[in-house]
């Protein structure tokens, strides 16, 4: 995200309903762990991250850089929250 907002390429396939992340819910999170309320969890905030990002992406194809630029910090809060449920769930699946 940052780099596409400061002038770097957008990688559409990655943020499409075709990208790596996912292509892992639905071939792998949910066949296997479609009972444990993190994967849910991570697939609710991993969808408010694509709606935060094409929201963005739509506010910098507009021109309005400096406003796509300060929403980057609803990006890095809903990317915190995904990496915090993605450490509970691989404890919780080690154990």
């Amino acid at each position: 995200m940052r780099s596409v907002l400061y002038g770097g390429t957008h990688d559409a396939d990655f943020f499409s309903r075709n990208g790596p992340i996912n292509i892992w819910f639905n071939s792998v999170g949910f066949s296997r762990y479609r009972n444990v309320s993190e994967v849910l969890e991570l697939k609710q905030v991993q969808q408010d991250l694509s709606a935060a990002a094409d929201s963005l992406f739509s506010l910098y194809d507009k021109g309005k850089i400096d406003e796509a630029q300060n929403g980057l910090g609803t990006i890095e809060k809903l990317s915190e929250r995904f990496l915090q449920l993605l450490s509970k769930l691989e404890g919780k699946l080690a154990a």
